[in-house]
């Protein structure tokens, strides 16, 4: 039985909407809309529309649980999110006699309404207004009554019922008699929500995914020409010897395709530094190649496997309830938050930077999974074996010499080259790392790699690491 006047006038009055923010808006059926509402006093609570049924209603939801939603989202979902989301409701009234609700929202300082028409026929809609009642878009089209985005909604106020109506027996709660009697839909509330916010997740991981191969596939295509470079560098190292310091370009021969090149010089670097600068171009076109490419490789599965994750999660069966308790452990497992990782290794830090260093194989593969980030700085020592170390990085902050020298120390610390007097280590970046095929646990090749030889430094393994017995060099 459909809501007389008196009765939605008793749903409003139980319900008490005036102040509560409109946090989100979910279409469960073409016909019924979701609200989740927020107020200081009760917190979040939900609150449903529907309209242009036989059992058009509207009442506080008391136990959301189970769900169906719209296979994709709607139009009127999409307007509410960029107009309606944020809004507060400064208003909740009923017009005079009428089977009709009027929320007046503020959104950010622009005033809005929202009509809410329970009526028989095509008069049933929700329409959101100006505040001048300039209609802005509504949940269901209505051209033939005139009813379209930009014309002025039209509103005609009664004086007097048209009959005595009853309002229904009830003991307790109201809204919860209402709810009730639409149990079958009621039940619904819960998995449209829960799907929504999947696919929300889904949206934004699958997105992230897209992004990052999109670059890789970029890198790779700029970068695919690395042989070349390599051809040129070794032309020009062959034939250096007709180039001179302050030169800007030399022509060389190429004697396989019997053509002649010109290739530019740095003018201020001599014969000798300009070819090392080719080989140095080429070696850094391949390692970024490469490394793109063996990313892509691992992307590409990963964006597969989270696609068919979601594909699973989301398809329904027969059991309702089961579906609705695997979306919320889902849920509960994503927003969880990270628990603090209780890294392998040591860890200490350096005028603000964060330090961890693997001391065997074991934790430097450990560190290289799980841990390690790609702009993080990753130190070893060049002709021994030993620790990886790492330094967290930080955006757009470069990592000052006095905290590579404590990682450089501290990488020799946990090496094999502990005792030598000077020791040569490089440094790149973890995203510059490639795993060796079938190498051995923790093995990695590093490009865009840079040297550095330091004199181990006993004070400064003392200062970073105070407690420890193994900190003499």
């Amino acid at each position: 039985m459909p809501l007389n006047y008196k009765e939605i006038s008793l749903i409003l009055d139980e319900a008490q909407l005036t102040g509560s923010k409109i946090q989100g808006v979910v279409q469960n059926s073409f016909h019924s809309i979701i609200w989740e509402l927020y107020n200081h006093d009760r917190g979040r609570f939900l609150f449903y529309t529907e309209v242009g049924t036989p059992e058009a209603r509207l009442h506080l939801v008391s136990k959301p649980s189970g769900l169906g939603k719209t296979k994709k989202l709607q139009r009127f979902v999409q307007f509410a999110r960029k107009n309606i989301e944020g809004s507060v409701i400064t208003k909740c009234y009923q017009a005079p006699y009428d089977r009709m609700v009027i929320w007046e929202l503020n959104n950010h300082g622009r005033v809005l309404k929202i009509f809410i028409r329970l009526y028989s026929g095509p008069g049933a809609n929700i329409i959101v207004t100006d505040e001048e009642n300039r209609i802005l878009d509504l949940l269901l089209r209505r051209p033939q009554r005139n009813e379209k985005t930009g014309e002025i909604l039209k509103i005609e106020e009664r004086t007097k019922p048209d009959k005595d109506y009853p309002v229904r027996d009830y003991t307790g709660s109201f809204n919860e008699v209402i709810e009730n009697e639409g149990r079958e839909v009621s039940r619904q509330i819960s998995s449209v929500l829960l799907r929504a916010q999947v696919e929300k997740r889904k949206e934004h991981d699958i997105s992230r995914l897209s992004a990052s191969i999109s670059s890789l596939q970029k890198t790779i295509s700029a970068n695919s020409a690395y042989s070349d470079l390599k051809y040129e560098a070794d032309l020009l190292s062959s034939q250096s010897y007709l180039a001179k310091k302050g030169d800007s370009s030399l022509t060389i021969t190429d004697y396989a395709n019997n053509t002649t090149l010109t290739l530019s010089l740095d003018r201020k670097l001599s014969p000798g530094d300009n070819v090392s600068a080719y080989y140095e171009r080429y070696h850094k076109a391949r390692g970024a190649y490469e490394n793109a490419v063996s990313e892509l490789e691992r992307l590409t599965q990963e964006l597969k496997k989270t696609e068919e994750k979601y594909e699973k999660l989301l398809t329904e069966t027969e059991d309702e309830e089961a579906d609705i308790r695997r979306l919320k452990a889902f849920l509960e497992k994503a927003s969880a938050p990270a628990p603090t990782p209780d890294t392998p290794g040591i860890r200490c830090t350096s005028s603000g930077f964060l330090i961890f260093a693997g001391r065997n194989a074991r934790e430097n593969d450990e560190l290289l999974r799980h841990y390690a980030k790609g702009s993080d700085m990753w130190f070893h020592t060049r002709d021994f074996p030993g620790g990886y170390v790492f330094v967290r990085g930080k955006k757009d902050k470069s990592i000052p010499l006095n905290v590579m020298l404590d990682a450089a120390n501290i990488a020799v610390l946990f090496s094999k080259g502990r005792n030598n007097s000077s020791v040569d280590l490089y440094y790149t970046q973890v995203k510059y790392l490639r795993r060796a095929k079938n190498g051995k646990t923790g093995l990695v090749l590093p490009t865009q790699e840079k040297n550095l030889t330091i004199k181990p430094d006993r004070l400064r393994i003392e200062k970073l690491l105070p407690n420890r017995e193994d900190r003499e060099f």
